[in-house]
């Protein structure tokens, strides 16, 4: 399809849109995201995972939940041992904690099934709560990235990046390697941490670019030779746009023939957040479709 004829944002709902992941098939793309409503965060009547697909991204049919009130936070649909299965989170009821659906049709999905509990117990998540898993396969190896908070030890609260591995087909057993401290933490430039991660490869390097900040949230990226050990190099410069003047972030990057495409949910002047696509011709610079 011809990207270059859309405009952002290109889609726009009553509720607000969060947290977008793509799973592109032959028929076209399947759109997980949080569907965040009736603006009042604390309520778990007001969350769930939704679900769109679209050939265009004009259309949008399909549009529904597939998670019961109180989820949120879709991560990288995978295929493992012949079944789908998609990362999210409980939310916002505490204790906040990760688990999947498994589907045989994309259409059917399971209930929650919570997976890395242990997270919430590294010494760093002093809050004791795990957001925003983000899956990648490598071989038959499955990583998970995920999230843990910090509330006491900080000026305000801030959410730090951990990293797990596992090599069994259940999901089961584990592996943290970040359980002295963070994959990514608090900086001079996100001194409230990060979060929502997306992590593709090109060549023989991994690519991570994930939300940095949460009062002033953009974009940032890191490289890795193997998934565990990480360079940052800094924040992604991307184009002003209305729809996301006040802040943007939740990113999803996937490959479109010789380009690569960037989901990503902004927030407007009126505090609604909605959806846009960026691209790349190397998975890191972008450039923003233009504006309606």
């Amino acid at each position: 399809m011809d990207f270059k004829k859309l405009t952002n944002p290109v889609w726009d709902r009553s509720d607000n849109l969060r947290d977008p992941s793509i799973y592109k098939t032959d028929e076209g793309y399947h759109l997980f995201y949080s569907r965040y409503s009736n603006k009042d965060w604390s309520r778990p009547e007001n969350w769930a995972i939704g679900y769109a697909f679209t050939k265009d991204f004009i259309h949008f049919e399909k549009d529904r939940d597939i998670s019961a009130k109180g989820f949120a936070s879709p991560g990288d649909l995978i295929r493992w041992n012949g079944k789908y299965i998609l990362p999210y989170q409980s939310y916002p009821e505490t204790p906040t904690m990760l688990c999947y659906s498994v589907s045989e049709d994309l259409i059917h999905w399971s209930e929650p099934v919570f997976f890395l509990e242990e997270a919430r117990y590294l010494p760093w998540n002093q809050a004791e709560r795990v957001i925003d898993p983000t899956f990648v396969v490598d071989g038959n190896r499955l990583h998970c990235y995920f999230v843990g908070t910090d509330r006491k030890h900080y000026e305000r609260a801030t959410n730090l990046v951990g990293h797990a591995y596992t090599d069994d087909p259940e999901l089961k057993n584990w592996t943290i390697t970040t359980v002295d401290r963070p994959l990514i933490g608090a900086s001079e430039t996100a001194p409230d941490g990060a979060e929502n991660v997306t992590v593709y490869r090109i060549q023989d390097e991994w690519i991570m670019i994930y939300s940095e900040g949460l009062l002033e949230q953009h974009l940032a990226y890191s490289v890795s030779k193997d998934l565990i050990n990480w360079e940052q190099k800094g924040k992604v410069e991307i184009e002003a746009q209305n729809w996301i003047a006040v802040r943007y972030g939740a990113p999803f990057v996937w490959k479109e023939a010789d380009t690569w495409m960037m989901i990503l949910m902004g927030e407007d002047s009126n505090n609604h957040t909605t959806f846009g696509l960026l691209s790349s011709e190397d998975g890191i610079h972008w450039q923003m479709l233009k504006e309606k």
